[in-house]
């Protein structure tokens, strides 16, 4: 009987240091949405990746130095940036996540705004986690889209 608590405990303790891993990338994801929101500079200039892409909503694309300046000079200003229902699967050394979510700002050129489908690549670069990559597509509501399943516009 001892064993099987003993395999019980060895048990849960590699889920739970499971999960704590799986919860390193969601906490880059959350910061990655907070600089946004923020429009904290020194934060997006660690957590962006030297080669980041951002692909707006409306198919604009900008660099990491383009992406930076529009908020600097609130060309981009985030009201709403949440992102739920993560998937998260690894290719070679980077992490692909997707999820659906929400987005609300102003921006130049105009963005649409509303639910979307997120995809962001997690790398790690210097021994931390840096988004190279972030894209939104609009999506329509569907049932499934609690499952992350939205349709795509």
């Amino acid at each position: 009987m001892n064993f099987l608590k003993s395999a019980f405990l060895v048990c849960a303790l590699f889920l739970c240091l499971s999960a704590g891993q799986a919860h390193a990338k969601a906490d880059t994801v959350a910061l990655y949405t907070e600089a946004v929101m923020t429009g904290d500079i020194p934060a997006l200039e660690t957590l962006l990746a030297p080669n980041y892409w951002h692909i707006a909503g409306s198919g604009h694309i900008e660099d990491k130095e383009h992406f930076i300046q529009s908020i600097k000079n609130k060309e981009l200003v985030v009201d709403r940036l949440t992102i739920t229902n993560v998937r998260t699967t690894m290719i070679g050394g980077a992490t692909l996540m997707t999820g659906n979510g929400y987005f609300k700002g102003i921006s130049q050129p105009a963005q649409p705004e509303g639910l979307m489908r997120f995809t962001l690549v997690v790398v790690k670069n210097q021994n931390r986690e840096q988004v190279v990559l972030f894209q939104a597509t609009p999506v329509v509501s569907t049932p499934d889209c609690r499952d992350g399943n939205c349709k795509i516009q």
